[in-house]
Parts: C-alpha cells; structure tokens; sequence
C-alpha cells in the first residue's frame, strides 16, 4: 500500500514538473540577458575586485568578473538649478551601474549625463531630477543596461546647504574605472567681448529630452523627443499621432535657432524654376529648413543650401528703388520689392500683378539726371517725322528715361541723348515772343510756346490748331523798329504808295496798311521810306 502511494505521488511531481517546463520554455536564459544575475557585494576599497558566481539549474557555474572605481566630487555650490561637475575616465569603460553618495550637507542631483566614446550623450534616468540627498544617503542608478563604452561623467548638482561633496562610485565589468572630478570653477578675469547678435547663437545638434526634431523616412516629421535611451533610441512624439515612435538618435535632427547664416525667421528664396519667397520657421541641425509659403497651408522641408537670405540690397540695387530692364525689344520700369544675397531681386513692375525675378545685373538703377536732363524736365523728341513734348519721369543709369508725351496714355522710354530740353529763352526768343514766319511762299504770325536747347521754337501760328517746330534763326521777332522804320511811322513804297507801319519784326519785313488798300501787306523796310 505505501510503495502504490510514493508511485502515485512520483507520477505527479513528475508530470508538474514537465508543465512547468513547457510554461517557461519562451522565456530567455540567464545567458540571453547579459551573463547573469547580480548580486549586491560588500562594499570594496577603490581598484578591488569582487567575483560573483550565479549557478543555473543545470548546477553549472558562471564566473563574472566586477571592478569599482570611486572618485570625490568636492566643494558642490548652492548655485540654483546646480553646476555641472565633469568626471573623466583615464580610459573609456562600460559601466554596469554606478552610486552617488552625499557627504556634508543635502545635495539635489538634477541629473547625470553619460558621454560615450562615440560622442554621443546619454542621460541617466533615475538621476533626473531625482529626490534631495540626505547627509551619507547614497541614489543608485540601477543596472546601466549600456553597451557602449563611457569616456565621461557629467552631474549637474546643487548644495542644499553649505559646501557640499559627493562620492561617486562606478562598476565596471571591464577594469578598474579611474576617474579624475573636475574641480570647482574658478573666475577668471577676461577681457569683455560683445554678445552675439540677438537670436544668431548657433546652438548644439545634441538631441535632448523636450526638444523639437526632424525625422525624414521619404516624409518629414516634426516631433517631440520625450525620453532618450542608452541604446541610442528615443521615444519621439508626433502631433497628428496617438502612439509615441522609437527611433535611433542617429536618424533625429534637432531643432535650433540659428545654424550658419540661417535663423528662425529669415525670409528667403527658394528657385526651383519657379520663384518662392517665405519664411524659415525651424531651423534643423542636418541642414533641413523647414519653410512657410504664402499661399500654402503646410510647411516646406528644403535644404539650407537651395535656399538665398533676403537682404537689403543686391549689389548697387536696394528695395524700394525704382529700376528698368530691358528684353531687348522693349523696356519694362518697376520698383524693387526685395533683394536677396544670391544678386536676385523681386520686382513690381509697372502694369502688371505679378512679382517677377531678375538678377541685379540686368536691371539699370534710376537716378535723378543724365547728363543735363534730369527728372521732370519738360522736353522735345524729334524722331525725324514729327515732334514730341513730353515730361521726364524717370531717368536710369544707361541714360535712359522713361516720358510721359502729350496726347499719350503709355510711356515711352528713350536715351537722354536724343532729347532736347526746354529753356527760357534762346537768342532773345522765349516764350510769348510774337513772331513772323516766312516760307518763301507766305508770311505767317503767331506765338512762341516754347523754346528748346538746340534753337528750336514751339510756336502756334495764327489760324493753325498745330504747333509748328522751327529754328529760332528763321523766325523774325516782333520788335518796335527795324532799321530807321518803327511801328507807327508813315512810309512810301517805291515813291508811290504810301501807308503806316502796323508791325515790324527783326527779320527785316514791316506789316504795312497801305492807303486805299483793305489787306495789310509785309514789305522787306529796306523797299520803305519814312
């Protein structure tokens, strides 16, 4: 009966025992989690070494190898929100895990940064903003769980009462870790030197928890970073999305103010063919700005090279002045809206809505005179048909000028050079002057409108709507006396007709009422005798 009893109960252990097995048999082995379990060891002096044996169920065992290296962080300041305090390696080592200890007074361990030999940075989470230290109270970081190599230590701290000290103490599984602490800052007297340019400090690529960073898989992506691992990963946040992504740090751009000679807030030029103008809104450390059209309801991802600066001026060529350009067939004018460091300009020109792009080099600057015509000058264009007057408007520097003629709605655009100014007077010609015209074939009187630079006359001949342009030399001007004949004086023509002098004009010819005669007639005065 007793042996039937222990064979039953045999069956059933054995039968639990192969469950058990088949239960865990997913789970991973002490060798899939990094060699072990650890064990706390009392506490060694600074270079011993301590061996943990961990013994499986298959009653093997697993020898590891521990080395504690500890260092002394002296004379931690009250300094608010702490001072960093840098611990170096004399040789980079992974580290298993590492403790902090208070000595003299409370200290707040803001947090604890961990600088790999790669030169990446990993923060150490259960240092960050961990509870206020009481005297000789010891945080631990817990198992590292890091694979890469530490260089250096930085702990940003602060004294809660007077100068405080801490002991630091690091495991490795590779060496003994000797650290050298950086001492406490000492002032140094400098020479002043002037602030950067507010909002043109070129910040740090260094992806930290809380920043703003740009991910591109093909797409863009702006998220934000809300905690960074010692594996190199980090959990991003992305608006639009419920769930948190994990990505490598490698892939990550932070965001910045400034980088180069590009910051938030720049207008610039993007030509891909077509011409753009917008706003930088980010600035990213990999190059990548991200900009803001008019006219688009979602931002632009584009390199930092295929975008221009806005500036003030484009060589000689500044916003707000008036400029030409010419295709070759015909002449445009317009004001410049905006330059740009690449020699681009936007121009409004004249006439049309739409903003168009030229480069500096193209466009003539306007200017106030070329030559001795210079911006509203009345003036005479002569184009081998007919006369023009006309007002300057605009003169350029290739000495051109743009005209608005008379009798014209559109303006014309034509070298200085081929213009003939008006003028007060020429040759005692001026405006108002009466004067007597003769062709050969008839007399003709009428009035000067105007005089021009070269001797021409504008005048209105009597009985003639249209202006009539002729050299001042072939006019006569009225005048009171010619020789000894004046206006008002009795004359004889040839001895036998006798008449009075109406007019007499400095040409030679006198407008004579002859006696018995309804039409007045003009005599050369050297045919006159008083």
């Amino acid at each position: 009966m007793k042996r039937r009893l222990i064979a039953t109960v045999l069956a059933t252990l054995s039968m639990m025992q192969n469950a058990h097995a088949d239960i865990i048999s997913d789970l991973p082995g002490f060798d899939d989690v990094g060699g072990g379990m650890e064990f706390p060891q009392p506490p060694q002096e600074q270079g011993a070494d301590t061996t943990t044996t961990t013994t499986s169920s298959t009653a093997t065992s697993t020898v590891q190898r521990q080395y504690t290296g500890d260092v002394q962080v002296r004379e931690v300041s009250r300094k608010k929100d702490g001072e960093i305090r840098k611990i170096t390696l004399a040789e980079a080592l992974t580290l298993q895990n590492m403790e902090i200890k208070a000595r003299n007074a409370r200290v707040k361990i803001h947090e604890v940064t961990l600088i790999l030999a790669n030169g990446q940075r990993s923060d150490v989470r259960e240092y960050r903003n961990a509870a206020v230290l009481e005297i000789n109270a010891t945080a631990s970081s817990g198992n590292l769980n890091l694979n890469q190599k530490v260089a250096a230590i930085e702990i940003r701290a602060e004294s809660y009462g007077g100068i405080s000290e801490l002991s630091v103490k690091a495991v490795s599984d590779l060496g003994v870790p000797r650290m050298t602490a950086q001492g406490p800052a000492v002032a140094q007297p400098v020479t002043p030197t002037a602030p950067p340019a507010p909002g043109r400090t070129e910040e740090s690529a260094t992806v930290r928890v809380g920043d703003k960073v740009l991910f591109d898989n093909g797409s863009s992506y702006v998220g934000t970073v809300k905690e960074i691992f010692m594996s190199g990963k980090a959990r991003v946040s992305f608006p639009g999305y419920s769930q948190d992504s994990i990505l490598d740090l490698k892939d990550l751009a932070r965001s910045v103010n400034c980088q180069a000679t590009q910051c938030v807030g720049d207008r610039v030029l993007f030509d891909n063919g077509n011409q753009y103008v917008g706003m930088i809104s980010m600035v990213f450390a990999n190059g990548v700005r991200q900009v803001k059209f008019p006219g688009y309801s979602e931002p632009s991802f584009i390199k930092a090279q295929k975008l221009t600066k806005s500036a003030q001026c484009a060589g000689s060529v500044c916003v707000g002045e008036r400029i030409i350009f010419s295709n070759g067939s015909d002449y445009y004018a317009g004001t410049v809206r905006e330059a740009f460091v690449n020699g681009m300009v936007s121009i409004k020109f004249d006439g049309y809505n739409e903003i168009s792009f030229l480069d500096h080099k193209k466009l003539m600057k306007g200017q106030a005179c070329a030559s001795d015509i210079c911006v509203d000058t009345r003036v005479m264009f002569d184009n081998g048909s007919g006369n023009y007057l006309g007002r300057v408007t605009e003169i350029y520097a290739d000495g051109t000028a743009k005209i608005k003629f008379e009798g014209y709605s559109e303006y014309s655009f034509i070298k200085t050079s081929r213009l003939v100014k008006v003028v007060s007077s020429v040759k005692g010609y001026s405006s108002g002057t009466r004067v007597l015209f003769n062709n050969g074939s008839g007399y003709y009187v009428g009035t000067v409108r105007e005089v021009f630079a070269d001797g021409t006359a504008s005048i209105r001949f009597e009985g003639y709507s249209d202006l009539s342009f002729i050299k001042v030399d072939r006019l006569g001007r009225q005048a009171d006396c010619h020789k000894n004949i004046c206006t008002g004086n009795r004359v004889i023509l040839n001895g036998q007709y006798s008449g009075t002098v109406r007019a007499v004009y400095s040409n030679g010819y006198a407008l004579v009422k002859y006696d018995g005669y309804t039409d007045l007639t003009y005599t050369d005065v050297s045919k006159l005798s008083r």
